[in-house]
């Protein structure tokens, strides 16, 4: 039975695939697929036991070669032990490569995991992780930057290559049982600065974790190496091929030229937001303060703890969203309070506290000239946090329109404000 899931898998990317590359009706989707590789030991296809064999890219071209979709295929360039950048680096050095990225249609990316191993290393016998977690924040925001970088000199010297960012899976399962839920939310949060840091480029993230989980020893046989077996390197492949078999979400209700066309396509691109039956993601309807501890769940670095109850009456513990609402309050990101009221819009002066909370945001220290706040208004550090860093801005009335709701649209370009301005940072 579970050969023929995978067969009938297999067969149905198959189906897509022909569909995504050779539709007529699109005279570009005709081409043969060439595809480049580029990355780490993971593209390059490094074995448990240390060897160089086939990779996810090997394996995701083996197929594309069997279906007749291929035209040319080359690794050449992915390195094991490459950080992000490294391989920014050589794009932008090597003629050679600069060339292979123009000839490439297709290109997969898998960089990032060497930029926080560098700062580490296991120790074997105590089977716990060294590393000096001060360097984390400031290597993810690198890694974030890298990525921008990376796939800007992509696009300028390939603007209609279709690019793939891959995720990482969890590396160490054999590690100590008291260290694993930290590096499972490091791993986690690496996967989120990357895919943000893409899907903002244009990229198509590609996420594997969830195919690996928490424990996967089946893919990783050697505890001293953190390297998949064939099957794992087969199963990023099959992730890899549907991804390329996906058509490009769009909403029916966000036309051409919309104010926030780009932000919203990208949250649908990463998921963060979700097209409903009729195909449409409301712009601009309220969004709803559930729906924003939702989103920022998904997004932040949360530990899998349980969380204490906050004792919100209209959000019990079976409430949809009650682990995000409650992991959310106890990190002070939401206040504790009788009531929660998930269904209610988030006002423009609650988006300023909650978003400047979570992304750790700070105002220049002044007040910033808005008709309805002054120095002793209890907002003021967040709007100060905002405006500052310019997040949000006031209205032509000059207000900053405190109780006014904040709809889907506004959201996902704040959302993604925060996103180059962490970038930057």
């Amino acid at each position: 039975m579970r050969n023929w899931k995978r067969k009938s898998a297999s067969v149905a990317v198959l189906f897509v695939l022909l569909l995504a590359f050779l539709v007529p009706n699109a005279a570009a989707n005709t081409d043969l697929v060439r595809y480049l590789a580029l990355g780490d030991s993971l593209a390059a296809g490094v074995t448990p036991t240390k060897g160089i064999d086939k990779g996810y890219a090997d394996y995701a071209a083996g197929y594309l070669q069997g279906e007749k979709m291929l035209e040319s295929f080359t690794k050449d360039f992915s390195m094991p032990g490459d950080r992000t950048d490294e391989l920014l680096t050589k794009l932008t050095t090597s003629a050679q490569l600069q060339a292979a990225v123009q000839k490439a249609n297709t290109i997969t990316i898998s960089a990032g995991a060497n930029d926080l191993l560098k700062e580490s290393k296991v120790d074997p016998v105590k089977k716990v992780l060294i590393i000096d977690e001060t360097k984390v924040p400031a290597t993810l925001q690198k890694t974030a930057l890298n990525y921008t970088l990376i796939l800007q000199t992509i696009n300028k010297l390939n603007p209609d290559a279709k690019v793939y960012v891959v995720g990482y899976y969890f590396p160490f399962p054999y590690i100590a049982d008291e260290q694993k839920p930290k590096l499972i939310q490091l791993t986690q949060t690496l996967n989120k600065t990357i895919e943000l840091a893409s899907v903002a480029q244009g990229a198509k993230f590609v996420s594997i974790y969830e195919k690996f989980g928490n424990d996967p020893k089946k893919y990783l046989p050697n505890p001293l190496d953190i390297h998949p077996n064939a099957e794992g390197y087969k199963v990023i492949s099959e992730a890899l091929l549907a991804s390329f078999a996906e058509a490009q979400v769009a909403a029916k209700d966000v036309p051409a030229g919309h104010w926030a066309e780009k932000e919203l396509k990208l949250l649908l691109a990463s998921k963060v937001f979700k097209l409903d039956d009729q195909g449409n993601v409301y712009p601009d309807r309220a969004i709803t303060r559930a729906e924003v501890a939702n989103i920022l769940f998904g997004l932040l670095p949360m530990t899998t703890s349980v969380p204490a109850d906050p004792g919100y009456e209209d959000v019990p513990v079976t409430h949809p969203s009650y682990m995000a609402i409650a992991k959310l309050t106890e990190a002070g990101i939401f206040a504790k309070s009788t009531s929660f009221n998930p269904d209610a819009p988030l006002t423009r002066v609650q988006l300023a506290k909650v978003v400047s909370l979570a992304f750790d945001l700070e105002g220049d220290g002044t007040t910033p000239v808005y008709k309805d706040i002054n120095e002793k208004y209890w907002a003021t550090p967040y709007i100060s946090a905002m405006a500052s860093n310019k997040i949000m801005h006031g209205y032509s009335n000059g207000t900053f329109g405190l109780h006014k709701e904040t709809n889907r649209a506004q959201f996902a370009v704040i959302l993604f404000r925060i996103q180059a301005q962490l970038t930057a940072q």
